[in-house]
């Protein structure tokens, strides 16, 4: 997409409790603070991500996470940490002999490093136990008891749970995994109703061109274990990700690599680490006008897909294209002309109606007519294609909220126009520029993680797309 922020990095959080009781009270709603200081439901990112609960002595005490040992809680716990509790008495006064249990929960990928009390600790599996080591650990002062742990990330190879082999889901909004923290994929599908993810972006490496990395960090190659943790988690709850190439930063690998030949093990590698069965190209900027790489990108999908295709397995394709009101560029359609001389069979292809680089005032009304005039242009690359079948080729993303452009705001009328369009057209995918940005926020510019519309309610534009059906 053509936003395309720098990685952030940690800021300074005020303190944030997030109250964990045992079975003598209910967990207090909890909020979030962002980096842009909006708050947001906490099923972004779990707070507490041990998932702490009092096992035993819940009828004298209660225990509250504090966040790291400085009392921030905004930072990517997916890499481990200092993870710091307080076990406080009910009654607010000196209370002795508790006989409290708490229990925790390891996230996949992560090991337990310490405990500093030196406690008791049981570990089986990712489960985690303590009690207390002696009866004066057991006593509570009014102030409480610390527990603080730590954990890391375990450098052990974590196996990829299969992907769904079907086509994409009929919305499958955007996640930008290299936004801080890294997004928790299963807690963004329970907060915002999305099933599937495209999760945004595979590029080269800047050390190695023939690498594919995450985000252009050198740090993340797909190889590795980032993200696979989060993508294993969303797709035991029952969702999927579409795995994205390109954006408008750093190179996609078809750039960088100069056979046909590499490029199709660079495209299978990513494939069978992840196993995945959707994968999406985003080609825009400069990209776009690199003729020789976007044939070198389709002649080595297309022997991807013939790999799997005698294997009998699925794998899909969309490319991801910039657009204006009133279709493709003529550079757009040469790359969508070239894949199918290549012998790609795209399942989609995706027009980014944002950016138009001019006032727009009718965001849904250029986001229609874009998709419109797609589907007329794809009548002169598939000429036997019936009008049902050109419409399932038609991808519509929009940019949610204010647009990099100045007088460009996509808001969530137009979003409710756009659906109405899509279940009526039966177009192939809605998608949206991105997920962590479907929250208000009163910003005179674009942010990071919202929208910049003050009035809309957190994912308010995943529910109204939701409601697309395909």
């Amino acid at each position: 997409m053509r936003l395309r922020p720098v990685l952030a990095v940690a800021a300074a959080a005020p303190v944030l409790l997030a109250t964990i009781t045992g079975a003598a009270g209910a967990s207090p709603a909890s909020l979030r603070a962002t980096a842009a200081g909006h708050a947001v439901r906490a099923g972004i990112a779990d707070p507490d991500p041990l998932r702490g609960v009092l096992l035993e002595g819940t009828d004298k005490a209660v225990v509250k996470w504090v966040g790291d040992q400085a009392g921030s809680p905004d930072r990517d716990w997916s890499t481990g940490g200092n993870y710091h509790y307080r076990i406080l008495p009910s009654s607010g006064k000196d209370t002795p002999d508790v006989g409290w249990k708490l229990r925790f929960t390891l996230p996949e990928g992560q090991i337990l490093a310490q405990e500093y009390e030196q406690d008791n600790v049981v570990q089986d599996g990712s489960t985690v136990t303590i009690t207390p080591r002696d009866g004066h650990r057991r006593n509570l002062p009014a102030a409480g008891i610390g527990v603080v742990l730590e954990w890391k990330a375990d450098d052990k190879y974590i196996e990829a749970v299969p992907g769904d082999p079907e086509e994409a889901a009929p919305f499958a909004p955007y996640a930008d995994v290299g936004l801080y923290p890294t997004p928790d994929l299963e807690a963004l599908h329970r907060a915002s109703g999305a099933r599937q993810f495209s999760t945004a972006f595979i590029v080269a490496d800047p050390q190695d061109g023939s690498v594919p990395v995450w985000s252009g960090q050198h740090s993340q190659p797909v190889s590795g274990n980032f993200l696979v943790p989060q993508i294993n988690k969303l797709r035991k709850a029952g969702g999927d990700v579409v795995v994205s190439f390109g954006g408008a930063s750093n190179q996609e690998l078809a750039l960088t690599i100069g056979s046909a030949a590499g490029l199709t093990d660079a495209y299978r590698g990513v494939a069978q680490r992840l196993k995945a069965t959707k994968l999406d190209f985003d080609v825009e900027g400069t990209a776009i006008l690199d003729a020789k790489a976007n044939t070198r990108r389709s002649q080595a999908l297309a022997a991807l897909q013939r790999e799997y295709e005698a294997k009998g397995q699925p794998l899909h394709i969309s490319y991801t294209l910039p657009v204006m009101e009133d279709g493709l560029t003529a550079d757009g359609m040469a790359v969508v002309r070239d894949a199918v001389a290549q012998g790609l069979k795209v399942d989609t292809w995706n027009v980014m109606t944002m950016d138009y680089g001019h006032p727009v005032p009718d965001m849904g009304g250029a986001a229609i007519s874009a998709g419109t005039a797609l589907h007329e242009q794809l009548k002169q690359v598939y000429p036997g294609a019936s009008d049902a079948e050109l419409w399932k080729k038609v991808g519509i993303t929009p940019m949610l909220g204010k647009n990099d452009q100045p007088e460009e705001t996509f808001t969530v009328d137009d979003a409710t126009r756009v659906t109405q369009w899509a279940n009526q057209k039966h177009i192939g995918r809605l998608a949206m520029w991105q997920i962590q940005r479907d929250h208000p926020c009163a910003s005179g510019k674009v942010e990071l993680n919202c929208s910049s519309i003050p009035d809309q309610k957190d994912y308010e534009f995943s529910t109204v797309f939701s409601g697309f059906k395909g």
